[in-house]
């Protein structure tokens, strides 16, 4: 009879346990009578008397009890205390020997080992991260600070190094609520990046850890239309400042049409409503009118007044489709004039329009921010209100500093990072898969951060998710992957590894073992989703998926600094809340 005992990796590599029990206890019944022969050596020099050779008859005499002839003169008392005293320090070296050495040698079930080796890794190091940075960013010089390398994405498991991403990556992380989004990548990533940065969140956390350090290297701009936290609107935007072309208007008009909730009624009305929309925003902007002009040129369909505007303009074509628009069918033309009123319905909150539209207070240029240290915070708490102006501000900054990139060679420098949090929800681009295939080369480090793959479809579709997925050449997989699709795909990508299987046989009254090997995945799907807060799956392109410690922004030097700043910041929103 055979009986597969399972998956276990043997004392030794290939399994001969017996021949090294035996080893053990001969050295080890010699290291014991040595050790009582050290200990009768010293009593003998302290309290005096002498001992005998150590040898076959000294064990033998000790053995046997023959104290006398052992060490004559020698009190056997103080031998045994010696010997006692010697065995535990012999014990405690061996066992902290045991302890260094059982720390670098990995199981072989273990996945962190059989992900351990990885060479395409190497250009996450931190010597060849900083080597590539100043290639990256000649102005850096020789000499490269932590926070100039790139992003700190983690810690290779079983204290491995710091892997880096350069400033020409793009990154797509996977992170469940209060797995560590905020507190691992979100504030981390603002206070590291050396240039202007963009941070979308629907929380005020992220605002409240890194506003006033970040303070420091520049303005800070937040867009809160809807008091996440609670401060007086500071400046406005002007989204048709530089809407000068029929693409530009269209780009724009994308951002609210995305927003609309019933998929199947977007897929019938919405093409049309975002061209409805592109021809209004273009007729207010060359006009040198307003968003509140276009809310309410919705309400009158039939009004000629955007027409008359195009046409002035010189944009006869689509002046001509918005007059063939406002003159068909009825229920067509009101259909589509729904969907373009459903999807600017934030131009119809006073509290939202007032961002947008002209004031007193400073306005923002970003083309400016591009050229600074400044930050950017938009904050929203629904896809449903602000998100759309949110997407499109983002989308104007990011524009402005791919043309101001061009004007420098290339690249942005110092590059910009664009922390998308919550993208699915507050930030749509439409395009957001298209740009990741050519922003890192621009200077520009966007990190998209979703709660599933699903999330991300719903937004994107599965060509423009699975784009994505391709195009980012860091992707972080933390804790909470309910996906069972992203799981097993995520197990295959991992790969498989051998491990031992030990297997008895009885046959005969006697026993046998065997050691064979079986393929078996690295991580299964079940592992991936019980990843540990903290903890997160990496794949870097050119490289086999490792496992990394997420970097909390509580465990870093300045964790004292964010700290006071979180708490200062935290006791304004209460004051605004409570006022």
């Amino acid at each position: 009879m055979t009986r597969a005992v399972g998956p276990r990796a043997g004392f030794t590599p290939h399994g001969s346990i017996g021949g090294w029990v035996l080893l053990l206890v001969g050295w080890g019944a010699v290291a014991v009578f040595a050790l009582i022969w050290a200990g009768a050596w010293l009593a003998s020099r302290m309290f005096g008397g002498r001992v005998s050779d150590f040898g076959t008859d000294f064990v033998v005499d000790v053995a046997e009890g023959r104290t006398a002839t052992a060490w004559p003169g020698t009190p056997t008392p103080a031998v045994v205390v010696t010997a006692v005293l010697l065995l535990s320090v012999m014990l405690a070296v061996v066992v902290a020997v045991w302890w260094l050495i059982a720390r670098r040698v990995l199981d072989p079930l273990d996945p962190v080992a059989a992900l351990a080796d990885n060479p395409g890794l190497a250009s996450l190091m931190p010597k060849v991260a900083a080597q590539k940075a100043r290639g990256l960013r000649p102005a850096l010089g020789e000499s490269v600070a932590p926070c100039d390398i790139g992003l700190p994405l983690g810690i290779l498991m079983h204290d491995g190094p710091t892997l880096y991403a350069s400033w020409e990556d793009t990154i797509f992380a996977f992170m469940a609520p209060r797995s560590g989004k905020t507190t691992c990548l979100s504030i981390p990533y603002v206070l590291t990046a050396p240039g202007p940065v963009i941070a979308t969140s629907n929380k005020a956390d992220l605002w409240a850890a890194t506003a006033s350090l970040r303070a420091a290297d520049g303005a800070v701009w937040l867009f809160d239309p809807q008091c996440v936290t609670y401060q007086q609107q500071a400046w406005w935007w002007d989204p048709l400042r530089d809407l000068t072309t029929v693409e530009d208007a269209h780009r724009l008009a994308g951002h609210f049409v995305l927003t609309v909730d019933d998929g199947q009624k977007r897929d019938l009305w919405g093409p049309a409503a975002q061209d409805l929309l592109c021809a209004l925003f273009l007729a207010a902007a060359s006009s040198g009118r307003t968003l509140r002009d276009v809310a309410k040129w919705l309400d009158t369909p039939s009004v000629p007044t955007p027409v008359e505007l195009l046409e002035a303009a010189g944009f006869s074509l689509i002046a001509s489709s918005l007059r063939g628009a406002q003159n068909g069918a009825v229920e067509t033309r009101d259909g589509i004039y729904q969907t373009a009123r459903t999807a600017t319905k934030a131009l119809r909150d006073e509290a939202i329009i007032a961002w947008v539209t002209p004031s007193s207070l400073p306005v923002f240029d970003p083309y400016g921010f591009a050229c600074g240290t400044d930050t950017l915070y938009l904050l929203s708490k629904s896809r449903s209100a602000a998100s759309p102006l949110i997407a499109a501000l983002t989308d104007c900054t990011m524009r402005a500093a791919e043309r101001r990139a061009e004007r420098m060679g290339g690249r942005l420098d110092p590059p910009m990072v664009v922390c998308l949090d919550e993208a699915a929800n507050i930030c749509r681009i439409a395009d957001l898969p298209e740009l990741y295939s050519h922003l890192g080369s621009r200077g520009i480090v966007p990190v998209t951060i979703l709660q599933s793959y699903e999330q991300g479809v719903t937004v994107w579709g599965e060509a423009g998710m699975a784009a994505m997925w391709g195009a980012a050449t860091r992707k972080v997989i933390g804790a909470g992957v309910d996906s069972p699709r992203l799981a097993r795909d995520l197990a295959t990508l991992v790969g498989q590894h051998d491990v031992p299987v030990r297997s008895v046989s009885y046959a005969d009254g006697r026993a046998s073992e065997q050691i064979s090997l079986r393929r078996q995945d690295i991580l299964e799907p079940a592992a991936i989703r019980a990843l540990s807060p903290g903890s997160a799956l990496l794949l870097a392109t050119g490289g086999r998926p490792a496992l990394i410690s997420l970097l909390p922004w509580y465990g870093s030097r300045d964790a004292d600094r964010i700290q006071a700043c979180r708490e200062r910041l935290e006791r304004l929103i209460t004051e605004g809340a409570a006022g």
